[in-house]
Order: structure tokens, then C-alpha cells, then sequence
């Protein structure tokens, strides 16, 4: 599922929020998170260099860094649930210089 849209700058390294907590069932949370971005080649392609699960585990923070001007990215996440579920999305970051 596509969840937002977003753009950003080459030089920017912001912060992003998934909240899953409607999502989630009751007293589930959280386990794991998987980032892959497409394209990866590139002069600076766009990475995601960190990421915090939250407390209570129902969010996920991460950062969007660098990008290539001109270039739109897909980030699909993956994430997977102390129940036993996967959930799997998908966040485009179109990169323009300013």
C-alpha cells in the first residue's frame, strides 16, 4: 500500500513517522523493520541511514538522506509483528534540488 509522498531537497536528512497502531491488534506490537530503496545506483542515491522502533512498539521513526536531483525513489518497508504478521508498504521521495 502506497503511504504518503514526499519531497525533499538532496541535501536534507529528515525524519519521517509510520504509525501502525491502528493497524496492529490489540496488545500486538512491532518486531522488526526492513527499508529497501529503488533505484540504489546513482551519484548519492537516497538511503535510509537509521531507523527507532517506538515506545509502546505501535511506530516506526526513521531518517531519508541524500537522492539524486531529478530522481524519485520508492521505499518499500516491511514490517513484522510479535503475532506474526507482515504489513508491507511503500513511501516515494521525489528529490529536487531547491
Amino acid at each position: 500500500m502506497k503511504l504518503a509522498k514526499f519531497v525533499k531537497a538532496p541535501v536534507e536528512r529528515k525524519r519521517y513517522q509510520i504509525d501502525y497502531s491502528d493497524w496492529l491488534d490489540t496488545g500486538e506490537l512491532v518486531q522488526s523493520i526492513v527499508f529497501t530503496v529503488s533505484p540504489s545506483t546513482g551519484t548519492q542515491p537516497l538511503v535510509i541511514d537509521a531507523y527507532l522502533i517506538g515506545t509502546p512498539a505501535t511506530s516506526v521513526a526513521f531518517f531519508a538522506n541524500l537522492g539524486d536531483d531529478g530522481v524519485t525513489y520508492t521505499v518499500n518497508v516491511v514490517m513484522t509483528t510479535d503475532g506474526g504478521q507482515t504489513k508491507e508498504d511503500q513511501i516515494l521521495f521525489s528529490v529536487r534540488d531547491a
